[in-house]
């Protein structure tokens, strides 16, 4: 799901700009220096904090999950014989401190505190855990998710249930997002409400909004798959991801 550029090549300002009920750093057309995505879950919110003290059987799914996910490569029988010395550096026996170390897991499952040096690394693990516990998982970028916001409230969206509302409650988890990272979520009653008015829109739409309908067409068919499980009752958790 993709849209046209409108910005400027010109030189880049940066501003700040709301988006998605957050403020974020904008840079003509780009989010951060980068094009931003979002990752939409379908799940509960339950079972998202349930991550954070977690009981003895998720916490020994979730540990084998980052265990797999997150595992070294493993060095060739030839690589070790050349290791050396006991204390000299080899790219194949360091532990690459950018992915989640054993600390970070033991930190998120039970509910302690998060370093803020360790946030990235914590929030790459979470997102690996929301894939194996989430009904389904949508990717769109940032921009593809923010520009149609104004067409849908032209043709006819209320404002109190626009696309940047899906992201307007905090997951409440002691991992704190990171400085301008879009995070939050919105609840099963919501996301029906939204598919609901959604689809009306989409349908009614005239023809010089087709393009943004469109464009919205993944995310209104993943809100529509949670409205229709009322008995689960998944919500919609948003989290923002650097490309």
């Amino acid at each position: 799901m993709t849209t046209a550029a409108t910005t400027s090549t010109r030189t880049a300002v940066t501003m700040r700009r709301r988006v998605l009920g957050f403020t974020s750093v904008m840079v003509r057309g780009r989010y951060r220096g980068g094009m931003h995505r979002l990752r939409l879950f379908a799940i509960t919110i339950d079972d998202v904090r349930d991550i954070f003290g977690a009981d003895p059987a998720l916490a020994s799914q979730l540990r084998a999950v980052a265990a797999e996910h997150f595992a070294p490569p493993r060095p060739e029988r030839a690589a070790l014989s050349r290791i050396g010395p006991l204390f000299s550096r080899h790219r194949h026996t360091e532990v690459d401190t950018r992915n989640p170390l054993s600390a970070d897991v033991d930190s998120m499952l039970s509910g302690g505190h998060i370093p803020e040096d360790r946030r990235p690394q914590c929030w790459k693990l979470l997102l690996v855990w929301l894939e194996t516990l989430a009904t389904q998982r949508l990717d769109i970028r940032l921009d593809a998710f923010e520009t149609p916001e104004f067409e849908l409230a032209r043709a006819g969206l209320p404002s109190s249930i626009s696309l940047r509302s899906l992201a307007a409650r905090e997951l409440g988890t002691p991992l704190r997002p990171e400085p301008t990272q879009i995070v939050g979520y919105s609840k099963h009653g919501h996301v029906a409400e939204f598919s609901h008015q959604l689809r009306r829109i989409h349908d009614e739409a005239l023809e010089e909004f087709s393009s943004t309908m469109r464009s919205i067409e993944p995310v209104l068919a993943l809100a529509e798959d949670i409205a229709q499980r009322p008995e689960r009752e998944l919500d919609l958790v948003v989290i923002e991801i650097p490309d």
